[in-house]
């Protein structure tokens, strides 16, 4: 609660120096959706409704929710913090790629991401506005983010980043050092936004993050010599029926690791005196 109390401090100390017109905060409720090396990893158009099937029945959804605080400059412009807590996860399995399926890695990771955005309306919008009662939205902005990658394996998941399945932390990959589970990132997006009551609105929304890292699935680089690894680093590392020898491709480097959220929001229009008098100093 002190966090929050804190983070609602701070976003009303930052609006306060600027005029804005109307305060909300909304609840999110969605699902994690991931781009990477693992799993269905094609972004062709026509084929991004694809992405939504990385997961399967080892997870029965890649729920996700969140908080966000909008603050508008007026009625085409505001700014967001936004706090999303999700699930994302991949399987070789869905992809098209025959040498993917053959890899037949997967991953799972809780992710959670502090985000604030600035968004554009197409159109003027207000909450409680009969005139200006629906828009289509777009954002952008800066995140920072956490993740930890877990693999399948006897019936449970298992961390990745200690095992360091592409050689991470060996003397002999001196140049591999075990990534950080923290990154920062862009958030891209887009929305919907409409009324419903006086007071209340929903948002329909899709982000993406672009990051700088390609370690969110635990593959990047290429297959070490499994003489280096543990017995279940080993197991995790290649969980295909074939045998790759050291320095074949794993993953691919050069396109770094993509995650986004979608699904809907309940907004609420907060009283500027109301807002104020629930922070506690």
């Amino acid at each position: 609660m002190d966090i929050l109390k804190k983070i609602l401090l701070f976003f009303y100390l930052f609006s306060s120096t600027f005029s804005f017109s109307q305060t909300e905060i909304g609840l999110f409720l969605g699902t994690g959706i991931f781009h990477g090396d693992v799993g269905y990893n094609s972004l062709k158009f026509g084929n991004i409704d694809r992405l939504f099937l990385n997961s399967n029945a080892k997870i029965k959804k890649d729920i996700a929710f969140g908080l966000i605080f909008r603050e508008n400059l007026n009625t085409r412009m505001a700014m967001t913090i936004a706090i999303k807590k999700g699930v994302i996860s991949a399987y070789d399995v869905n992809s098209e790629d025959l040498f993917i399926v053959q890899r037949n890695l997967d991953f799972k990771s809780n992710i959670l991401e502090l985000s604030s955005n600035f968004e554009f309306n197409f159109s003027n919008y207000r909450i409680g506005s009969k005139k200006f009662n629906k828009t289509l939205y777009v954002f952008t902005g800066v995140s920072g983010f956490k993740f930890n990658p877990t693999g399948y394996y006897n019936g449970e998941w298992v961390e990745l980043q200690p095992l360091g399945t592409e050689g991470q932390g060996s003397f002999l990959y001196p140049d591999r050092e075990k990534y950080k589970l923290f990154s920062i990132g862009i958030p891209i997006g887009i929305g919907y936004k409409f009324n419903i009551k006086t007071n209340f609105a929903l948002n329909i929304s899709w982000s993406w993050t672009l990051t700088r890292t390609d370690y969110i699935d635990d593959v990047s680089l290429d297959y070490v010599n499994p003489n280096i690894l543990s017995e279940q680093a080993q197991n995790l590392a290649n969980k295909s029926n074939s045998i790759f020898p050291e320095g074949f491709q794993r993953g691919n480097s050069e396109n770094m690791d993509k995650f986004g959220f979608f699904g809907i929001s309940v907004v609420y229009k907060i009283p500027k005196k109301t807002f104020c008098s629930q922070i506690n100093y």
